[in-house]
């Protein structure tokens, strides 16, 4: 109804002004005209290195043309980015990829667009007796948090490094926050944790003693013999799509544009990152250069997204919503 009601509203206000008498000059017809064809694209993003990749579409007040403007929002957990995009309150989102596999499953109406970040999980400790992946049996590995990407990757990989977590390694998720599990490493109250960028440039830059010890990503494409694993993608709600089938090219290319800019920009880009709530500057700028972000389309990150999501199906079937998604959760525009 709001779409319409738009569209609609400049040819109302036309015929009442002429009712009424009042001359309608041609700057004034151009101007309404204008405004009955604009498109305000909602996106949302989430705190973090997931949101970095969008934050260049902000420069110029969000306008991408004449006739396009998005509206990015920011929030601090999937949970409020997918009850919005199931009511219809939002039209594009950048979400982890098992999220996005699971809001399909469960019919949410959305497709994947973009491949927009990959991979940037790390192996840290602080212990100059691990050096190698041997010297992992019977240690603690704390995670920030049960069912997350980190939780997920690191079960998959000691399984395949031929431990068993029950046995073998001890898994500890009692620090859930990220942050507090960094200052724990720097502090050497424990030896080896997994943790997602910006907190690896953190730990890294704060103290000498934390070394990386594996490279998650490294190590999934030695295991799989692919590239790096996608692990923040764009969904684009099918109700957008079909309003407005000539806006999703030119807000992609936009998007496209944003990760290139800010793979190139750091400082700049760090700042915006502040302004718009994503995450502080001193955090989001050295971080930049290792979150590998990306830009792929659906077609060109299909294989790579399927292989991840198959493995994760493996591996806990209801991580991705109990089912892999089939080829029609991929957009081709």
């Amino acid at each position: 109804m709001k779409s319409v009601s738009r569209k609609i509203l400049p040819m109302l206000i036309v015929t009442v002004m002429l009712c009424l008498g009042f001359p309608l000059t041609a700057r004034a017809a151009q101007e309404i005209q204008l405004a009955s064809q604009q498109v305000e694209v909602r996106m949302a993003v989430m705190q973090g290195p997931s949101g970095f990749s969008t934050v260049g579409m902000t420069r110029n007040e969000g306008r991408l043309d004449d006739y396009t403007v998005v509206d990015i929002q920011v929030f601090p957990s999937p949970n409020e980015v997918i009850a919005r995009l199931a009511n219809g309150e939002l039209d594009i989102a950048a979400l982890p990829t098992n999220v996005a596999a699971n809001l399909y499953a469960k019919g949410v109406p959305v497709k994947l667009a973009a491949v927009v970040g990959e991979g940037m999980l790390m192996f840290l400790t602080n212990d100059a007796n691990i050096t190698e992946l041997t010297d992992l049996a019977q240690r603690k590995i704390s995670i920030p948090g049960a069912g997350g990407t980190p939780d997920q990757m690191t079960r998959i990989l000691i399984a395949a490094l031929g431990y068993d977590s029950e046995t073998d390694v001890e898994l500890d998720y009692s620090i859930a926050a990220p942050a507090q599990l960094t200052q724990m490493l720097i502090a050497g109250r424990i030896d080896l944790a997994v943790l997602p960028e910006p907190f690896v440039s953190m730990a890294l830059n704060s103290s000498d003693s934390v070394i990386p010890l594996l490279d998650v990503q490294a190590l999934w494409s030695a295991l799989t013999g692919t590239g790096n694993y996608p692990m923040t993608v764009v969904v684009v709600s099918d109700r957008f799509v079909e309003e407005h089938p000539g806006t999703l090219p030119l807000v992609m290319g936009s998007l496209k544009d944003s990760v290139q800019w800010v793979n190139s920009n750091p400082a700049e880009a760090g700042k915006l990152i502040e302004e718009v709530g994503i995450m502080k500057a001193t955090m989001a700028v050295p971080a930049i250069p290792r979150c590998n972000l990306v830009f792929k389309t659906a077609k060109e990150g299909y294989e790579a997204t399927d292989l991840y999501l198959k493995v994760l199906y493996g591996f806990d079937y209801t991580s991705v919503g109990g089912t892999v998604p089939d080829e029609s959760f991929y957009l081709d525009y």
